[in-house]
């Protein structure tokens, strides 16, 4: 064995597995700090939210998945107009902030879209304003989320609409999920006001001749093999899908069951939208192929591995920040 052979084995056994990633972590209100990412955390993300208006912005900086890629998203709530700008970078440090040098949007004019929310029921009443969009390659896009709130004891729905500009992850799409009790979709389009007309409701998407099983919740409450539900699947949601991850500051397992878009079945959307934690996330085509008691084998997708999550200031499709009286984003 050469000299140089075995230099480099003895190099190897002194160097560590892998090194983890160091980013600044802070918010507009706290003293920014290093941290050392979690396992499988291995970006560092800054995250910046304004109301152009009021002249107020936010700041937020941390780890995060590999998931993460840059997004922005802007849209109207009545006549104030809220941006999200995150970027994301792959170095130690790299977010940290540059002395005398705050973040800032882009200023040009773009494309041209229809803009509303349901923080004021402009999406709902048909009250949509043109908004402008900053940058070149963000696309007029239409969020749409609803979460049935206890469906078996009669509590009433959360259902959200926003249409504005953006450039997110899953685009062009459209990308979705729905079960019994939740259902989640992205649409974009890329000219003057493509985004406007009638909100997407689940109700009025044509049923697709798929069906899979529904349920969320762990093994034994919520998500048992007594309790999923055979259901008939909407648009462009004809992929089976089943994940399972933790949920929590206790870990718990649980598990997601309904229809969804091929881009559900890599897991980074799940972890999102339902906050959880070491997501694997699978996706078969025949009907009812995800029961809880199917054969894994017969599953195919992306996302097999278990992924953590990124919560933060924006945590999956969408999310309430509670700033200025609430904020919906999607991420």
């Amino acid at each position: 064995m050469s000299r140089l052979l075995l230099q480099l084995l003895w190099i190897s056994t002194c160097i560590p597995a892998s090194w983890a990633l160091s980013c600044v972590r802070c918010d507009s209100n706290e003293r920014c700090e290093e941290e050392e990412c979690a396992p499988g955390l291995d970006l560092c993300r800054t995250t910046v939210l304004r109301i152009w208006e009021d002249d107020v912005e936010e700041v937020e900086r941390g780890c995060a998945d590999l998931s993460k890629t840059n997004r922005t998203m802007s849209y109207r709530v009545e006549a104030k107009i809220f941006s999200l700008w995150e970027t994301v970078c792959g170095s130690d440090l790299c977010n940290q902030p540059r002395p005398g040098r705050a973040p800032s949007f882009p200023m040009g004019r773009y494309l041209e879209c229809m803009s509303c929310s349901s923080l004021g029921m402009s999406c709902e009443r048909g009250r949509e304003q043109s908004l402008q969009c900053r940058h070149p390659r963000e696309q007029c896009l239409e969020v749409v989320t609803y979460h049935s709130l206890g469906t078996h004891t009669g509590s009433r729905k959360d259902e959200q609409h926003i249409r504005g500009c953006g450039r997110l992850p899953g685009c062009p799409g459209p990308t979705g999920f729905h079960s019994n009790d939740t259902f989640h979709f992205l649409r974009c389009c890329n000219s003057t006001k493509c985004n406007q007309g009638p909100v997407v409701q689940l109700q009025d998407l044509p049923p697709n001749a798929v069906e899979c099983y529904s349920c969320e919740g762990n093994g034994t409450h919520g998500c048992s093999s007594e309790e999923a539900a055979l259901i008939p699947c909407r648009g462009p949601m004809d992929r089976c899908l089943e994940a399972t991850g933790t949920k929590g500051m206790d870990n718990l397992n649980y598990t997601v069951r309904g229809c969804a878009t091929a881009s559900w079945c890599e897991g980074s959307h799940v972890a999102d939208i339902f906050s959880l934690t070491r997501v694997s996330a699978s996706c078969c085509t025949g009907n009812g192929c995800n029961h809880p008691a199917g054969d894994a084998q017969y599953r195919s997708g992306g996302g097999s591995r278990p992924r953590p999550a990124y919560l933060g200031l924006t945590m999956t499709l969408l999310m309430t920040a509670r700033l200025g009286g609430g904020l919906l984003l999607w991420t």
